[in-house]
């Protein structure tokens, strides 16, 4: 019975042991082929005042939600 434990512990831990071989190789493969392929040029951030622009409506709104939870949770 032992014996039999032994022999299903080193199957399972022979195909962990595999399982991970091949992860590794297919990670390696993969990383080699998207490495020669340039990454997209991210858009640039539009520059300027700190009040302007999306980033302004985007600071208003969330104080206003803030605001509204606030009074919200105080009951009034």
């Amino acid at each position: 019975m032992i014996g039999e434990g032994f022999e299903l512990m080193l199957v399972g831990m022979g195909v962990v042991f595999s399982f991970l071989v091949l992860l590794v190789i297919l990670m390696k493969v993969s990383g080699s082929l998207l490495s020669k392929f340039p990454e997209p040029e991210q858009p640039a951030k539009p520059s300027g005042p700190a009040g302007s622009g999306s980033g302004a409506r985007t600071s208003a709104t969330m104080a206003v939600a803030i605001a509204a939870a606030h009074r919200t949770q105080k009951g009034g």
